[in-house]
């Protein structure tokens, strides 16, 4: 459940959750994080999306069927996804919304961060929700924040947030890889992330993400140590938002 004090609140939503089969957007997990956010909203909570999804989202404009996507085709099915993914966004909600793409230079950089701080600051202010995404279509490996889920940490330390809320497609952290160990547990709370943390997170779940549970166990990382409370949850399942409200 959302601790009551939390009053700014960043939410990472993977591709997984919005281009689940490569098809572009769909609705079927998407739906319900809205409405998360606008009663996240209702209840004078603020809230900054950081939204996965562009090269997924494009990636069926293009023929090319291997998994395996060169950069130069992968920044132009961003091009194309990106602008599908934020129409889709938009049209969920009932409040205006606001693009705004990062790369790890623009977050390095001390002026380009104070910029960023400002314009975030002034779109909550207004009541705009931010939607955040890296900027694929021009990002370099040495600009590349390489996946949201740390750029989610990143901008909940840029923002202050109180809270990260990482949607992935499992509950959380297992013992071990519940997809081929029926004996894993979920761990419901991590104090310390730490070497043996670490172990328990593997590779990328997802066919169409670039994150796994190491990244959000990054980003968790980053996060808590700038005070920011860090939850990972199933993105997947309309309950986990009627308890997080």
């Amino acid at each position: 459940m959302i601790n009551p004090s939390w009053r700014r609140v960043v939410l990472k939503v993977g591709s997984a959750l919005i281009a689940p089969d490569n098809e572009g957007c769909s609705e079927q997990y998407l739906r319900p994080i809205a409405e998360f956010i606008h009663q996240c909203r209702e209840q004078g909570r603020e809230v900054i999306l950081v939204s996965s999804g562009s090269v997924a989202a494009g990636r069926h404009h293009f023929n090319f069927s291997h998994q395996r996507v060169p950069m130069a085709l992968k920044r132009a099915m961003a091009a194309v996804g990106q602008n599908q993914m934020m129409n889709f966004w938009t049209n969920c909600f009932d409040f205006p919304c606001a693009q705004v793409l990062l790369t790890h230079g623009d977050l390095s950089d001390r002026v380009r961060h104070v910029n960023i701080q400002n314009t975030l600051r002034r779109l909550l202010d207004h009541q705009v929700l931010p939607i955040v995404n890296e900027n694929d279509t021009i990002a370099t490996d040495e600009l590349k924040v390489g996946d949201n889920d740390n750029l989610a940490a990143m901008v909940a330390t840029v923002v202050q947030a109180d809270a990260l809320i990482i949607c992935s497609d499992v509950k959380g952290l297992y013992t071990a890889d519940p997809s081929k160990d029926p004996l894993a547990t979920l761990i419901p709370e991590v104090n310390k992330i730490d070497a043996a943390i670490y172990s328990l997170a593997g590779g990328a779940a997802s066919a169409v993400g670039t994150g796994g549970m190491r990244t959000k166990v990054e980003a968790a990382e980053k996060a808590t140590a700038q005070g920011v409370d860090t939850l990972i949850v199933d993105g997947h399942q309309l309950e986990t938002f009627e308890c997080l409200l």
